[in-house]
């Protein structure tokens, strides 16, 4: 009878650690992209997962400034831009905020620009998919 009692009292006791484990939300880790040019890192950009932040990386000071492009798939094909930053400080970072939803596939991925206002960016990084 004793032992009866004790297996149930383990049972007891295990239940709110795996419903605890289980509701705890997970992070996926954060996602980088880097637009390399001749061996040389130009820019990159970051998904922060814990916030949901993305930083566009200027990383040479070459006259040239760095724009982050953050897109939603509506389909396999089919994307559609929802955020853009630029950033024309070489060493520093320029951060948005977007709510990343689970289930849904993103796309980030960072071009060299002439200016706030190219609109005809290149290089560009390759584009790197994510979930949450």
């Amino acid at each position: 009878m004793l032992k009866k009692w004790s297996v149930r009292g383990a049972v007891v006791l295990a239940v709110p650690a795996i419903v605890l484990s289980v509701g705890t939300p997970a992070f996926a880790g954060d996602t980088w992209v880097s637009l390399v040019n001749s061996q040389v890192a130009v820019a990159s950009m970051q998904h922060v997962d814990d916030g949901d932040y993305f930083r566009v990386y200027d990383k040479l000071a070459d006259g040239h400034g760095v724009r982050g492009y953050l897109y939603h798939y509506n389909s396999p094909v089919d994307k559609t831009l929802v955020a853009t930053k630029y950033n024309g400080g070489a060493g520093t970072y320029a951060q948005f905020q977007y709510d990343v939803w689970e289930l849904n596939t993103y796309a980030i991925q960072v071009c060299s620009v002439d200016g706030s206002n190219d609109t005809s960016p290149g290089p560009c990084s390759p584009i790197r998919n994510f979930t949450e």
